[in-house]
């Protein structure tokens, strides 16, 4: 299957499965407000899916910026995707969790999320208090974590890509580098795992560019944040809302786009380089992170893309 198909196949199973779902007015909570551009990604994708449907966003904001407003029953609650859903970013997990109990008559659909648990006793105590909300949707993005979530979670849990691939293909037009080269996408966090994978000698090796240098939007955002620690009124919170939607998004994905055009071949542990390689129309070879997050999403989604294949094992 080539690139633009499988996007396309991807997608529609997004939209088949939420959109029924999101039957009226809605909120988008937990939306990314720092310099990870994989995390800008997904949040683009949900804007643009969300823009087919016939409701009104009433709010936006991220886990630092929700103040919690009182919500008529019929609002639904979306919360940002990603791979935080477990307690190796705890952050957002306690967050979804204060959310959850403080509207336990609100529809809550939480965005494909990769699910991982070090501590499994932790496990216990989300499933219980989400168990205790009457119309939680959990939606899992890869195989592994879905069966997790089957397993230990009674809430309804749907297998569904990542919300990236609702991005328009139109970006690829945008920013087409004609010189291109190899790049090896070496994260540099706590889940990059050491994999016995021969790679050629020749790459360009980074990790996402606003992880190796401190740009304009993004010094400018960790200002905002320090004032806000200081200073939590309301008015502030709403101006940090609609400087991140309107500069920080749109920045990143910008700057994103720009740096992995340069490649024409890819080997990342990344999960959302190898998206946007997707999106993007670039061969990729995928490495794991350090607890499996890549392969799965790979076998789940990915095993019949031309153009893109697994490396190694952790």
């Amino acid at each position: 299957m080539g690139f633009d198909e499988k996007i396309e196949q991807l997608k529609g199973k997004i939209e088949n499965a939420l959109l029924p779902l999101i039957d009226s007015d809605y909120v988008l909570w937990d939306c990314p407000y720092h310099n990870n551009i994989g995390d800008i990604l997904i949040w683009q994708g949900e804007i643009e899916f969300l823009h087919k449907l016939k409701y009104k966003c009433l709010d936006y904001a991220s886990k630092d910026t929700c103040y919690f407003p009182r919500l008529s029953e019929d609002v639904v609650i979306l919360l940002h995707g990603g791979g935080n859903f477990g307690d190796i970013w705890r952050e957002p997990q306690d967050f979804r969790l204060k959310v959850i109990q403080a509207y336990p008559n609100n529809r809550i659909i939480i965005f494909p999320q990769t699910v991982y648990y070090q501590d499994k006793a932790i496990i216990q105590q989300d499933a219980k208090i989400m168990a205790s909300h009457s119309d939680l949707v959990i939606c899992a993005r890869d195989q592994n974590s879905y069966e997790i979530l089957k397993k230990h979670f009674a809430n309804t849990i749907l297998l569904l890509p990542d919300m990236a691939f609702c991005i328009s293909t139109i970006h690829k037009k945008k920013y087409s580098i004609s010189e291109k080269k190899s790049l090896y996408l070496k994260r540099s966090d706590k889940e990059f795992g050491s994999s016995a994978v021969d790679l050629p000698t020749d790459l360009d090796v980074h990790d996402w560019p606003t992880f190796e240098k401190k740009y304009f939007v993004v010094r400018v955002l960790n200002g905002l944040l320090r004032i806000k620690s200081y200073c939590n009124i309301r008015i502030l919170n709403v101006m940090l809302n609609r400087w991140a939607y309107k500069r920080l998004r749109c920045d990143l994905i910008t700057m994103g786009i720009c740096f992995l055009s340069q490649y024409d071949r890819v080997y990342t542990t990344r999960l959302h380089v190898l998206i946007l390689s997707v999106l993007l129309g670039i061969d990729c070879h995928v490495i794991d992170n350090n607890y499996g997050k890549n392969s799965s999403f790979y076998q789940t989604w990915l095993q019949d893309l031309q153009g893109v294949d697994l490396l190694g094992n952790i």
